[in-house]
């Protein structure tokens, strides 16, 4: 279940290119930043989404940061961002897309999110009867 999710309104990107598709889907989940100087986090979830179509179980850190040449903290840092956002999951020492589909991963971050507002908005009714705050 998704801990932390940003969701960020970008412009959307032309049409018929797989990576810049898959960047605009990183890039909306804020998943690009000044900080991240060698696209390490794009790198990252475009090889998990392509991973994800096949049927690998998942791949290790050591395996990213040899396949990307980056270091396993830098893989294990934007991993654990993922993790929290609920968009990528860890089963034993492997990480892989949450779903096989890149549609239904967001589908299911959308879903996690909806039962946290539920939650969030029926004790903001209690607390607004409590209180004597109406809204209609």
């Amino acid at each position: 279940m998704a801990q932390k999710v940003q969701v960020k309104k970008i412009q959307a990107p032309a049409p018929g290119n797989l990576d810049t598709d898959i960047d605009f889907i990183c890039k909306s989940f804020g998943y690009f930043s000044q900080r991240d100087k060698q696209d390490t986090a794009g790198k990252i979830f475009r090889l998990l989404v392509k991973e994800a179509s096949g049927k690998s179980p998942g791949l290790r850190s050591e395996d990213i940061a040899l396949h990307l040449d980056v270091t396993r903290g830098a893989i294990i840092h934007h991993m654990n961002n993922f993790l929290s956002a609920g968009l990528v999951v860890k089963e034993r020492n492997m990480y892989r897309l949450r779903c096989q589909s890149l549609q239904r991963c967001i589908e299911e971050v959308k879903e996690d999110m909806e039962r946290i507002f539920k939650r969030m908005m029926q004790i903001a009714n209690e607390v607004d009867e409590r209180l004597g705050n109406y809204y209609r």
